[in-house]
C-alpha cells in the first residue's frame, strides 16, 4: 500500500471486516449483517482500507467488486467521521480506480454526491431509473397471498441450488454462482425458493430470496427475485413470517421502474424514504429488471 502522513491505503484483511461494517453503520446506511463478509469471500482483492498506521485502526473503506471480466461494482466508500476532511477519501478512491482501469463500473450515488460522481469522477452514464429504499417498522404480510397448490415455498437444499444459480444467471446475464451460494448458505437470515409444478410434474423455479439481519436492526431483503408479483408475494410473506427481525423493521431496495415491485413493497406496509440514482463509467447494464423485486445489495453487485 501507500503509506504517508501515518496513513496506509491497502487491500482489506479478513480480520478487518467488522471494522468496515462499523464505519458503514456509523454512516447510518443499511447493509446485511454478513454481506460484507460474503462479498469479501467472492472477491477479496476488491476491498480496500485506509489504516491509521499508529493505531492500526481502519479509518476508511471502499470496494470495487468484479462482476465479470469487464465490469466492476463500486461501493462501501466511506471514511470514519472523526477522520473526515483529511483527504483520505480521494486516496482510497484512486486505488479503487486503478483496479477498475479501462473497464465499466457501476455505483449507486447518494443523491447529494451524484454530481461529483457523474461530472468529476467519470461515472457519466446515468440510468433512467433509480433505486427506492423502502422501509417499515410495521410489516403486513397478511395482506399477501399465502403459498398454495400452484405456488409453493420450499427450503433451499443442494438439489435446488443449481436451479437457483441458473435462475440468477438468467436475470443478470452473467454467472454469480459464488455470491448466490454463499448468500443462500449463510447462517444468518432466512432463505427460500418459490416453485410451481411444470407440465412434466417437475418443480420449476419461480423465484428465490433471503431476508438478512440489517446492521441497523431489523431485516433487509437481500435479494428477492421472482417471475411475477404473485410468486414474489408468496415468497416474501413466507420469509417475513419465518424471520423474527422483520417484525421490528423491514427494508427493501426496489427499482422505481418495476411497478409490481413497488406495489408489493407498499402492500407489505413499506414506504420509500430515499431515491438513489445509478451511474456507470461507460454504459448501462442490461438485466431482467421485471424479475427484481428487491436488489441483492447496493454496494457490491449490479442488482
Amino acid at each position: 500500500g501507500m503509506a504517508e502522513d501515518g496513513l496506509e491505503v491497502r487491500q482489506m484483511r479478513p480480520e478487518e471486516i467488522s471494522q468496515a461494517v462499523d464505519i458503514w453503520k456509523e454512516q447510518g446506511l443499511e447493509e446485511g449483517e454478513n454481506n460484507v463478509k460474503i462479498w469479501y469471500e467472492v472477491d477479496p482483492e476488491g476491498f480496500y482500507v485506509a489504516v491509521d498506521t499508529d493505531t492500526e485502526q481502519v479509518v476508511g473503506t471502499c470496494a470495487a467488486v468484479r462482476q465479470h471480466e469487464s465490469l466492476f461494482f463500486v461501493g462501501m466508500y466511506a471514511v470514519r467521521k472523526s477522520y473526515q476532511g483529511r483527504g483520505i477519501g480521494p486516496r482510497v478512491w484512486q486505488v479503487l480506480m486503478n483496479r477498475v482501469g479501462e473497464n465499466n463500473a457501476g455505483l449507486n450515488a447518494v443523491p447529494k454526491h451524484l454530481s461529483t460522481y457523474r461530472d468529476r469522477a467519470g461515472f457519466s452514464y446515468l440510468e433512467p431509473w433509480s433505486t427506492l429504499v423502502y422501509n417499515t417498522t410495521n410489516v403486513t404480510p397478511e395482506k399477501l397471498q399465502p403459498s398454495s397448490e400452484g405456488l409453493r415455498v420450499v427450503p433451499i437444499d443442494d438439489d435446488i441450488l443449481p436451479k437457483l444459480i441458473e435462475y440468477d444467471t438468467e436475470i443478470h446475464g452473467y454467472d454469480r454462482h459464488k455470491a448466490v451460494t454463499l448468500t443462500l448458505q449463510d447462517e444468518d437470515g432466512c432463505a427460500r425458493a418459490v416453485v410451481r409444478q411444470g407440465d412434466d410434474g417437475e418443480d420449476v423455479v419461480c423465484g428465490f430470496g433471503k431476508l438478512s439481519a440489517n446492521i441497523l436492526g431489523g431485516a433487509l431483503a437481500s435479494p428477492l427475485y421472482a417471475d411475477d408479483r404473485d410468486a414474489a408475494g408468496v415468497l416474501i410473506r413466507e420469509l417475513v413470517e419465518n424471520f423474527e427481525p422483520s417484525k421490528h423493521s423491514l427494508t427493501m431496495m426496489v427499482l422505481d421502474c418495476n411497478d409490481d415491485a413497488c406495489a408489493l413493497a407498499e402492500d407489505l406496509g413499506l414506504s420509500h424514504y430515499m431515491k438513489v440514482p445509478r451511474c456507470y463509467r461507460i454504459e448501462g447494464v442490461q438485466a431482467s429488471l421485471e424479475k427484481i423485486y428487491a436488489q441483492h445489495d447496493l454496494n457490491f453487485t449490479t442488482f
